[in-house]
């Protein structure tokens, strides 16, 4: 750990940007460090004739400018522009958060991108204006956002959203749960603006388990207990435009667009990969009770998981938004509720309500109630 950071780590419980590809015309570049920056190793994605090399390979093939505990990749590509008719070559920079060190969790935006800017002129491997930087072509945007969650409820909730999640047939797409509670809707390489990517996953255990060198040097990783993440892609310019309202798909535009801009990308890919919930048809009982009302709840929320295949924290918030106008109604029918669930219908090995699953599907933007 280093040893003048402490208590650094803040909660940050907005969207914010964690990485991006950023092109730069190379035409405004001055190459300074020909051992990692070369132009006989200009890597061409594509000419008139289409794609020669995929774009997702680009990054495996790049060099590495290094920093303490983390490096930055950069290369030089070469990609055809139909409406020029000729190939245009651009110097790739695949920024990520780190670069800000132990401000890491705050992401990258407006108010530090100089800061960032400066740090990459001074490894004196290139050279570029700021304006010029600013101006640059990005894609591949991930938005992220950070949340407290125990283990036992973000197992919980992606088992709930695996059970949730749009099926496909199609290699590397749909939904895949990992062992350790980790999700993950389609791929990177694969997604698209109808499917796009989606991770929720533990960050506290990534700290640990899979970058500890920079998340040791950085911070205390104690600290993160209960950390967790969620973080959607922003693939092509295109993506980006249409989903933010910007008229060129620039670093500066993209720096511009507010929390609330950055939580929708998120909230968006939420609703995108997982299913409506269907219409819920009653069916009568034949078994009797004694109340009425009891008799009616206790057929109502037996029906909805036994028969619509419904979790009971899915039941209790759709019955409850018929009592929205009866604020005090609406707080008794809730308790009993409960009661008759815990007491006749809940699993016996498990009487607990999970009322923390729709807390949390609240906060990763899930809009299908």
């Amino acid at each position: 750990m280093k040893t003048n950071v402490k208590n650094n780590f803040k909660l940050i419980e907005h969207a914010t940007i964690d990485s991006l590809k950023i092109r730069c015309l190379l035409s405004k570049v001055t190459i300074l460090d020909t051992s990692i920056l070369d132009e006989k190793t200009k890597y061409i994605i594509s000419d008139s004739t289409g794609e020669i090399i995929e774009e997702t390979k680009v990054k495996h093939l790049s060099k590495e400018i290094k920093f303490q505990h983390y490096s930055i990749k950069v290369a030089i590509v070469s990609k055809y522009d139909f409406t020029l008719k000729t190939n245009v070559d651009y110097l790739e920079i695949y920024l990520h958060s780190k670069i800000l060190e132990e401000n890491y969790f705050q992401g990258i935006t407006i108010s530090n991108i100089e800061a960032i800017y400066k740090k990459l002129i001074e490894a004196k491997v290139f050279n570029i204006s700021f304006e010029d930087f600013l101006t640059s072509k990005i894609n591949d945007v991930d938005v992220k956002k950070d949340f407290l969650c125990s283990n036992e409820h973000f197992k919980d909730l992606t088992t709930y959203l695996k059970k949730i999640a749009i099926s496909s047939n199609r290699r590397n797409k749909g939904c895949h749960k990992y062992e350790n509670g980790n999700i993950e809707f389609n791929t990177r390489q694969t997604s698209t603006s109808a499917s796009p990517f989606l991770k929720l996953y533990n960050k506290e255990l990534e700290a640990i388990e899979r970058k500890s060198e920079f998340f040791d040097y950085y911070f205390n990783v104690n600290h993160f207990r209960n950390l967790k993440r969620i973080e959607a892609t922003l693939k092509t310019s295109k993506d980006l435009k249409t989903s933010l309202n910007i008229s060129e798909a620039t670093l500066l535009n993209l720096l511009k667009c507010d929390t609330s801009q950055l939580n929708e990308i998120i909230a968006k890919a939420v609703n995108t990969n997982l299913k409506e919930i269907e219409a819920i048809k009653i069916k009568k009982s034949s078994k009797i009770r004694s109340n009425n009302l009891d008799k009616m709840i206790y057929l109502h929320i037996t029906n909805m998981i036994d028969n619509q295949k419904l979790f009971f924290e899915d039941a209790l918030k759709v019955t409850l938004e018929h009592f929205e106008s009866d604020k005090q109604n609406k707080y008794r029918m809730k308790q009993k509720m409960i009661k008759i669930y815990a007491e006749e219908i809940a699993p016996g090995t498990n009487k607990k309500v999970n009322l923390k699953r729709i807390e949390l599907l609240s906060l990763i933007g899930w809009d299908k109630f």
